[in-house]
């Protein structure tokens, strides 16, 4: 027997939790909910065992729904995201990254198409092995010449991390050791230089280079997700209260 696919299911609507979930969980490996916080909160500790989200899609609810989208989208692209009970007449070109059903299309053939997009799409698809934060983290680079510099991190996952430098940048496959102060501890790890970007070669990310962890540890590799998760977390809880959407 194949393995199932594994996703969540959100609506606020109890209904039409109830008439998806009683089609899809012979189908899938399903979670419900029915708060976007709560579904978020779940996404960002497991992500990187999901397949895909389905939400229902309504206009009372856009704003909040579009900043649940962008976030999952952050946190984990490979994620395959599903709308369901959208107007006939949505706007195709908004959701063009997305798979989607219109309102009053059956069920069990919505259960059919989506299994069948998932088998399709994942066939080539190489999943996140690891959960990635944006975060500025002071770190201490350490060459092999016993020179040092003081950088911030600007990204950072359990495997690796990207580092803002205008100057001194290490060259590719250069090993450097790396002191990450986090918090409430500091992480030694040495590191294999695996990226520059001095000419612009990434317009999106500042001058700097990116690293792969050498040898980190099973211990310091789980407390460096579990930082992360809780990051992902708190930045999402204080976008909510900060009120960057409107329910």
């Amino acid at each position: 027997m194949s393995i199932k696919f594994k996703g969540i299911l959100v609506s606020d609507n109890s209904n039409i939790l109830e008439k998806y979930c009683e089609a899809l969980q012979y189908t899938f490996d399903i979670s419900v909910f029915s708060d976007n916080t709560l579904a978020l909160s779940y996404f960002i500790e497991n992500n990187l065992n999901l397949d895909f989200y389905i939400i229902s899609y309504s206009d009372s609810s856009k704003d909040s729904i579009d900043f649940f989208m962008n976030k999952i989208r952050e946190i984990n692209p490979a994620i395959k995201e599903i709308l369901i009970e959208l107007d006939d007449n949505y706007n195709m070109d908004e959701f063009r990254h997305s798979l989607n059903f219109i309102k009053g299309q059956d069920v069990s053939e919505i259960s059919n198409s989506i299994l069948q997009y998932l088998e399709n799409t994942n066939k080539d698809s190489i999943k996140r092995q690891y959960s990635r934060v944006n975060w500025p983290l002071n770190v201490i680079v350490a060459f092999a010449d016993k020179n040092t510099i003081e950088r911030n991190i600007l990204s950072i996952s359990g495997n690796g991390a990207y580092i803002s430098s205008d100057t001194n940048i290490p060259k590719k496959d250069e090993e450097v050791s790396l002191t990450i102060s986090f918090k409430d501890f500091k992480l030694f790890t040495k590191a294999n230089v695996v990226f520059i970007n001095i000419n612009n070669e990434r317009p999106n990310f500042p001058k700097g280079f990116a690293v792969q962890f050498i040898d980190i540890g099973t211990a310091s590799q789980k407390i460096i997700d579990q930082i992360i998760k809780d990051k992902l977390l708190e930045n999402i809880l204080i976008e909510y209260e900060d009120g960057h959407f409107n329910e």
